[in-house]
């Protein structure tokens, strides 16, 4: 009896590789292979050396696949920084049936993408904001509604080309063909948000290694995305030169005894620094560990996310709140924080418990790479149950094909 068949997908991090092997059981997703490796060539999610990204890639599907007893068919990647923006499109066709069929639908969205970008930018995702049928607005599936004309209004999520290239050509150096790109805060989204939340509004903020991804949904439709490049490597830097330490050690001492909120610290707290070459460790009131982390993520949120939110006006539509995701969302203190400084109810998101490699998956730091599995059999199990291919599988996979 042959392998089963499965998908690998690889979460390209600033810090961290995540590879995982999804199988589909049953119309269930299950998770039968998972590699991490230590992410090196990259800074601010942006490939700065493809020979050590390619390796670190490399290293995380091997671990994965020596798990997992499948042979892999498909492969898809993640993308994130700050390149990544959105454009607004807008196509209008012709009803022929006089009546919306699912390819009335893919030539608007077609007709929608005829705009004007950037020579070094690349469409990665279609997002449609709403169809409209004969000057009737807010239609989300106009498939079998009566008219004449279909309009179709959308949000493209564009990446930097050269970007995209050299994330692909790692994947090629080991003989592999990419079969599609997801932004990653559109992966965490899948995995965290609940549909109530982007029914009534939610800001998603995805704090990662190198980058801290903001998406935002209302009326359950996809409305912005932007990343800024900070994330928690800048704070395991600030600890670094605040306490003299190495930042291997400044990395552990925010895993293990990180705190961005003083008041949670006891007055006489005290932790372990361990110095630099032969030098010997000092101990230092745990009070300065936070308050050097309170300080960067404060200006993270105060100076760096808040105004942009309030700039477009998209805090007034978050009426469910923020989620925090991504393994700087842990810290102690930050959800407080953030409460504080956005006047928005704040929640952690975790990814569900997929079946397969249940304990080891389900934490925030995990959400883009679970979040990945589930965009695609999402995405893959709506095709089954309508004729319409207007989603990102076939027309990454064109558009791969016309770049290449």
């Amino acid at each position: 009896m042959g392998k089963r068949k499965g998908i690998l997908i690889v979460d390209v991090g600033t810090t961290k590789v995540c590879a995982l092997i999804g199988e589909e059981r049953e119309n269930k997703i299950w998770i039968t292979g998972m590699g991490i490796a230590p992410s090196k060539g990259l800074k601010t999610g942006n490939i700065i050396n493809i020979e050590e990204a390619t390796y670190s890639i490399e290293e995380a599907i091997k671990k994965a696949q020596s798990q997992a007893n499948v042979n892999i068919t498909e492969v898809y990647t993640s993308i994130a920084g700050t390149h990544i923006s959105t454009i607004n499109g807008m196509g209008v066709v012709v009803l022929k049936e006089k009546q919306v069929t699912p390819l009335d639908v893919e030539k608007v969205l077609n007709a929608a993408q005829t705009v004007d970008i950037p020579p070094d930018k690349e469409i990665l995702h279609v997002i449609p904001q709403e169809f409209i049928v004969d000057q009737q607005k807010g239609i989300l599936h106009p498939v079998g509604m009566s008219g004449l004309r279909l309009e179709a209004y959308v949000s493209l999520i564009v990446v930097n080309k050269s970007a995209l290239q050299n994330l692909v050509k790692c994947f090629e150096n080991l003989g592999l063909e990419v079969n599609g790109v997801i932004f990653q805060g559109l992966a965490s989204a899948e995995a965290v948000l609940t549909p109530e939340e982007k029914e009534l509004g939610v800001i998603l903020l995805d704090f990662g290694g190198g980058t801290t991804d903001i998406v935002v949904y209302w009326d359950n439709v996809l409305r912005y995305v932007s990343s800024i490049p900070v994330g928690g490597e800048l704070l395991t830097s600030d600890l670094a030169i605040g306490l003299k330490t190495s930042k291997k050690e400044a990395e552990k001492l925010k895993i293990q005894q990180g705190v961005c909120l003083r008041e949670l610290v006891q007055k006489d707290e005290m932790v372990e620094v361990p110095g630099i070459g032969n030098r010997p460790p000092k101990k230092i009131n745990k009070k300065i560990l936070a308050e050097i982390l309170e300080l960067r993520v404060k200006e993270l949120f105060a100076d760096l996310i808040k105004p942009q939110l309030n700039k477009i006006g998209l805090k007034t539509k978050a009426i469910s709140g923020i989620v925090f995701t991504g393994g700087s969302s842990l810290i102690p203190g930050l959800v407080y924080l953030a409460d504080q400084i956005f006047d928005l109810p704040t929640r952690i998101g975790y990814p569900p418990k997929l079946e397969g490699l249940t304990e080891e998956i389900c934490y925030p730091q995990y959400a883009t790479s679970v979040g990945m599995l589930m965009y695609i059999y999402n995405t893959r199990y709506a095709f089954r149950e309508s004729s319409t291919d207007f989603g990102f599988l076939k027309k990454l996979k064109n558009l791969f094909k016309k770049i290449f």
